[in-house]
């Protein structure tokens, strides 16, 4: 099968005589696994919290909702050998994201180029300046 996925996406950009139109807003992509959405709920500190995506062998589309209605979330990677947080993007409060997982997104960077494995890198939420609920529905690629 093919293009079991529509993702619905654009940007508009309306400030004074600066005009950026939407453009083309949809598109499909397949997806070949029948697993999701995980991991559901979570509850983000302003420490982070890690993303357990081990239901899917290889994950795929993701949507992450801040269910807060005052504090913004960011996401990124976790580095659990340096311990380092390495954000990525931020979700307003009661806003979401819809976005395509890497299929490098777990493996561990050294000082070389490219990848230099094991899998041991995560994708982590952390909260602005106080502890809310995010909701991810993540699906098997």
């Amino acid at each position: 099968m093919a293009n079991e996925a529509i993702i619905f996406s654009g940007l508009q950009i309306t400030n004074g005589d600066w005009h950026v139109p939407a453009g083309i807003t949809t598109y499909n992509d397949t997806v070949a696994g029948i697993k999701g959405p995980t991991p559901g709920a979570l509850a983000v500190s302003v420490t982070g919290v890690n993303v357990d995506l081990s239901q899917l062998t290889t994950p795929g589309w993701c949507k992450i909702t801040n269910l807060s209605t005052t504090n913004f979330v960011e996401w990124g990677i976790w580095d659990p050998e340096t311990t380092k947080f390495y954000p990525v993007g931020e979700i307003p409060a009661g806003k979401w994201i819809v976005f395509k997982f890497s299929r490098n997104v777990a493996w561990e960077y050294g000082a070389g180029t490219g990848t230099s494995g094991p899998e041991t890198n995560v994708l982590r939420l952390r909260a602005n300046t106080a502890a809310c609920n995010v909701s991810v529905e993540a699906y098997e690629a």
